[in-house]
């Protein structure tokens, strides 16, 4: 690990094998952890140089431990628990616990959770929000908690607030620009929910790329009617249907499962070999590793690192609200290449 890296309980719980909970519960719970953990956890702790900052700031709110809430859009996308583990880990180090909730991509289920984590007066408010939501950002502001978006920006004209989101402009361009690099030239970036943020953001990420390599390469947008793998299957089955002068050589695809669904379909139902004839990139890393599938070429965003600065952010607006400045912060993502893109 770099000098220069800060070590949090998530690289102590990787080092140890172990989960996050269970080092957390090392930490504060000891009496919950069997003695063969508590050696393997207390080893990597000194390997690592692990130093605890219980000693971190102080929230008036409540004598008990300060809790935030964590609303995720869909607990069943590995990005949002990601994004919570960084989270747990700044809370964890500085005295606090975090819970999450899970929204259901429910706007009114969002907006009820909202109410309940006000109703309970917790020190902060993490919110991977469904979609605009002025008044939910509204309602925990004047509820004097403070509230932080995550992968989403608040509208101009609704309350300031800070916001933690993938560079989803970059991450679509960095996807396009890695087919283009590869030799594709017909691209088609594959994807639904267009009214979603980090949608409309790969598209446009992806549009730019095209625009700069010039003439010669294009891109058409394929709505794939859904973002499940039965969804992808079905646009997959379609582009290997056209003829050959027809169908892109290129694919991104916005959401993995799509990704995975297109390529299922393209090596089942045709002759058309993937990355050879047909290469696919996904604009994420969702951990879904179906039997028999080429492994997803993505660009992938650092979804822990998400959780870990919206916990900076909003420490910085606990300890000073009114010399905090409200921000959006951009997260970098990583290309990670794999078998469905030629190298």
């Amino acid at each position: 690990m770099p000098a220069n890296k800060k070590v949090g309980i998530s690289d102590i719980a990787k080092h140890a094998g172990v989960s996050i909970g269970t080092v957390s519960n090392y930490l504060n719970y000891p009496e919950r952890v069997s003695d063969t953990l508590k050696t393997r956890i207390s080893r990597s702790i000194a390997e690592l140089g692990y130093v605890p900052k219980h000693a971190g700031t102080q929230i008036p709110r409540s004598s008990t431990t300060p809790v935030i809430g964590f609303i995720m859009t869909d607990i069943e996308h590995s990005l949002f628990t990601s994004i919570f583990e960084g989270a747990q880990e700044v809370c964890e180090d500085h005295g606090m616990q975090v819970i999450g909730l899970n929204a259901l991509s429910d706007k009114q289920r969002q907006s009820d959770m909202i109410r309940l984590l006000i109703q309970m007066n917790v020190a902060g408010i993490l919110l991977s929000t469904v979609e605009d939501s002025p008044d939910d950002v509204a309602a925990a502001r004047a509820a004097n908690i403070p509230i932080i978006l995550i992968d989403h920006t608040n509208p101009r004209d609704a309350d300031p607030v800070c916001s933690v989101m993938t560079d989803n402009v970059l991450v679509g361009q960095i996807a396009a620009e890695e087919l283009i690099r590869t030799g594709c030239r017909k691209l088609a970036f594959l994807a639904h929910s267009f009214d979603y943020e980090s949608v409309q953001d790969r598209q446009l990420g992806a549009q730019k790329a095209v625009m700069l390599a010039g003439g010669g390469v294009s891109v058409e947008i394929i709505d794939s009617g859904g973002l499940y793998i039965e969804d992808g299957y079905e646009s997959g089955s379609r582009i290997a249907k056209r003829p050959i002068d027809e169908r892109p050589d290129g694919i991104i695809s916005a959401t993995d499962t799509l990704g995975i669904g297109c390529i299922n379909a393209i090596l089942t139902e045709s002759d058309i070999r993937v990355p050879d004839d047909i290469s696919v990139i996904s604009c994420e890393n969702a951990k879904t590793e179906p039997v028999g599938m080429l492994p997803l070429t993505s660009v992938e965003p650092s979804a822990a690192d998400i959780g870990r600065k919206a916990m900076t952010q909003m420490l910085d607006h606990i300890e000073d609200a009114d010399a905090h400045v409200h921000a959006t912060a951009l997260i970098k993502p990583t290309l990670v290449r794999r078998l469905s893109t030629k190298h």
